[in-house]
């Protein structure tokens, strides 16, 4: 029988945020292994320096390569952290190693997650981040803002393992919240993160996003057109009004209408205090997969199913995969081309009345 207090965190996927994650949990005092690429794990092993906010943290924690590295022992948490597309592959891993009773945290973006471990795994937890790191080099990673973090059981529900894993987070630094409304806010997150692409194409970091009238007009585009299909499905995207929560997407969205405040500071932002979204990353190093089809493609799909046009979101998947195929760098167009281009390849399809343009 499992314990319902973890006694060592298996982190696998210690990339930007699992090394965060795994390195804090391991500077904490708590016992930690992460599963990385080979020059991830070589940093974990030798530490490496995650710098937030103009100060320079040094953690260390052990890692290996593969799960078929790992001695199991009664009171593992494992929690997976690689990207959706490498879901399947990370649960085919460590199911050779782990039985089926043994508790996995979902602490991924993306909402199919969870499904695809349950075809495996009894207890499955779904997990949410609200922070974003940069790591273009295995042994630094920049931790541009917030510490947010929320842990439930999958679907719903919140019990005591999910309540000791929440605790050791805010041990480590996190600003946990353990909640039975994981999803919902998962879904919520999913809608921020279909601008993921958006800054990938236009290569804008996060705060020049925010900062320019034309981005976030198109930004607003992309979140609303997923809203409207989310309530074509009758899915909700935040828990109940009063419950906590650490995110209000529509909220949010509204917030975004609005005019910048500063529009030529985030300009002269120093590289080392920029943050890119992951798919800037997978672009920027060259890789050949990426999250595209678990965000956008999500929308896509269900847009379909209830009649929803997604002109938006179909261009971005169109666009990113074009650029992952063809090896194309961040910045392939401006806010304002992108804009066209939807226009162009939707023949014409414009937002309803009320929206961006």
């Amino acid at each position: 029988m499992y314990t319902e207090k973890p006694t060592r965190y298996i982190i696998f996927g210690a990339g930007a945020m699992g090394g965060v994650v795994g390195g804090f949990l391991a500077r904490a005092g708590l016992r930690v292994t992460c599963v990385a690429r080979p020059a991830q794990a070589g940093a974990l092993n030798r530490g490496l320096i995650i710098k937030e906010a103009g100060e320079e943290i040094r953690v260390q924690a052990t890692a290996v390569t593969s799960a078929e590295q790992i001695v199991p022992e009664r009171g593992d948490l494992v929690i997976i952290m690689v990207k959706s597309q490498s879901t399947e592959r990370a649960v085919e891993e460590l199911s050779a190693v782990y039985d089926k009773e043994t508790p996995v945290v979902c602490l991924q973006n993306g909402i199919r997650n969870e499904e695809i471990v349950r075809k495996r795994f009894e207890r499955v937890y779904a997990g949410l981040l609200m922070w974003s790191a940069v790591q273009v080099k295995p042994e630094e990673i920049l931790l541009a803002f917030g510490r947010e973090t929320a842990i439930g059981c999958y679907p719903a529900g919140v019990d005591s393992l999910a309540r000791h894993c929440s605790e050791d987070l805010a041990r480590a630094g996190f600003e946990t919240l353990a909640s039975a409304h994981v999803m919902p806010m998962k879904w919520g997150k999913l809608i921020t993160n279909l601008n993921n692409a958006t800054h990938a194409i236009t290569g804008y970091w996060l705060e020049r996003g925010m900062s320019d009238t034309r981005m976030r007009e198109l930004m607003v585009a992309v979140r609303e057109e997923g809203l409207r299909v989310l309530d074509a499905a009758g899915i909700e995207a935040e828990p109940p009004p009063g419950a906590p929560s650490q995110i209000r997407i529509r909220e949010m969205t509204e917030k975004l209408r609005r005019p910048p405040r500063s529009p030529s500071t985030e300009d002269a932002l120093p590289p080392e205090r920029r943050t890119y979204a992951s798919m800037w990353q997978d672009l920027y190093l060259g890789r050949k997969t990426s999250e595209i089809d678990f965000l956008n493609g999500e929308i896509i799909e269900l847009g379909k199913k209830h009649g929803i046009p997604t002109p938006y979101n179909s261009t971005l998947v169109e666009v990113i995969n074009r650029m992952i195929a063809d090896g194309l760098k961040p910045g392939l167009y401006t806010p304002t081309e992108l804009h066209a281009l939807v226009r162009t390849k939707q023949g014409g399809v414009h937002p309803p009345s009320g929206e961006a343009v």
